[in-house]
């Protein structure tokens, strides 16, 4: 029998080569198939059962619906005699069935089989065999979880996928090595997820061997098959991406694709589709004028200095009188200070008052007698002794004492004259 030739200038599986579709399924139904030509030949066979289960979706009820209505639903892919002829087939093979098991109904109802079976071809003709096994790993590993596996349906379940990935892998590296190019891209669409599957067949692992440890060598295995088949995925884009590079034609490649190329080469060899165009010269593209009025605009506006404040002249005050007045109305409230600790006597201990004191009582005295002392202007002297006064319970633990005397003050002579030295109160 001579092999059918299979058209491989476009994706055989999208809705742009229904016939290359048809061929696969083909191939889909050949395990349970009584005859060769199981698939009709007419590409709009698919459309007319595709606008049946629509129709049941979006008009239909618990009661069915009737030829007439599906009819009216499939009158954009089919023509009158065309649907007819589907729907007695339909019929004849169980995808639509009467509501009512009576030969006198008329409302027909939609075989729950064949809508799983439209949903099977509409991800077969999207994502390929290779879904497929991402499900299965995926119901593997909730159905573990939920404890509903036994170990001998686990170990199956292992071995199954590895087949399968091993099938791909070697299909892959076949195309690889022995097929033209053309091959490769009918097949471009069918292996977009290897390092998603590799990742799902390792958690379905992890979580076998887990709970069941014996089954690790079988594991493994499947580990084993999934990173062979990430290989062979990473040899198909490669044998893709040489032949874009040497064509200069990158039509073909998806997006993936695209992004692999540019995370996987240098900046040289993604440069060289491109070593043998010819790009024009630069040019400016804003004018002179246009630099100018974009300077003008964007330049930043100068800081501003606040002038110095003028002086206020209003006043009538000397400033250096005020500082002066200020600094002897502190010298008076000082010496104030001090013949309220003499009370007019000459001399006063003081080592009691500051023991009483408290620590920030006795440290503002201490602190304003020393200051009164140390001021030549203030007619005072302070006398430390070297002794120390322990006392652990007071207020104060540890004091110096302190004694305040009283000296004479010499004034100040005016216009010449010589004053006598008068001693203060």
């Amino acid at each position: 029998m001579e092999e059918e030739h299979v058209d491989y200038r476009a994706d055989f599986l999208t809705a742009e080569s229904p016939d290359g579709f048809r061929k696969t399924l083909n191939a889909f139904v050949a395990p349970v198939a009584r005859h060769a030509d199981a698939v009709a030949q007419d590409p709009r066979v698919l459309s007319v059962a595709s606008a049946v289960f629509r129709a049941f979706g979006d008009y239909g009820g618990t009661g069915g619906m009737t030829k007439a209505e599906l009819a009216s639903a499939c009158s954009g892919v089919a023509s009158d005699v065309d649907f007819s002829t589907r729907f007695d087939l339909f019929v004849r093979m169980g995808l639509l069935r009467r509501s009512v098991d009576k030969a006198y109904q008329q409302r027909y109802v939609l075989n729950p089989a064949s809508v799983t079976a439209l949903l099977v071809y509409r991800r077969l003709g999207e994502a390929g065999g290779v879904e497929e096994i991402m499900l299965l790993l995926d119901r593997t590993r909730r159905e573990l979880a939920a404890g509903e596996l036994d170990r001998e349906t686990l170990a199956e379940r292992l071995d199954e996928v590895r087949r399968d990935l091993s099938y791909f892998a070697d299909h892959l590296l076949s195309l690889v090595e022995d097929h033209p190019w053309e091959e490769l891209i009918a097949e471009r669409t069918q292996h977009r997820s290897a390092d998603r599957l590799l990742e799902e067949a390792k958690d379905v692992v992890d979580a076998v061997t887990a709970q069941y440890p014996d089954l690790s060598a079988r594991g493994k295995r499947l580990v084993d098959a999934a990173l062979g088949y990430q290989g062979a995925v990473i040899k198909f884009s490669d044998r893709l991406l040489d032949h874009a590079s040497a064509t200069r034609d990158f039509s073909m490649l998806l997006p993936e694709q695209y992004k692999s190329a540019a995370t996987r080469y240098t900046a040289t060899e993604l440069a060289v589709p491109l070593a043998q165009t010819v790009f024009d010269p630069p040019s400016a593209v804003i004018s002179p004028e246009q630099v100018i009025s974009s300077v003008e605009k964007y330049r930043p506006a100068p800081p501003r200095r606040r002038p110095p404040r003028p002086p206020d002249a209003g006043s009538g005050r000397d400033p250096i009188e005020e500082a002066r007045r200020r600094k002897a109305d502190e010298r008076d409230l000082r010496e104030a200070r001090m013949e309220l600790h003499l009370q007019g006597a000459g001399e006063v201990d003081l080592t009691s008052r500051i023991r009483g004191a408290g620590w920030r009582g006795a440290a503002e005295i201490v602190v304003s007698v020393l200051i009164a002392g140390a001021d030549p202007d203030i007619p005072v002297s302070v006398d430390l002794s070297e002794a120390l006064i322990i006392d652990s319970t007071g207020p104060v633990s540890h004091v110096t004492p302190m004694t305040l005397r009283r000296l004479g003050r010499t004034a100040v002579p005016a216009a010449g004259a010589i004053l006598p030295e008068a001693t203060r109160a």
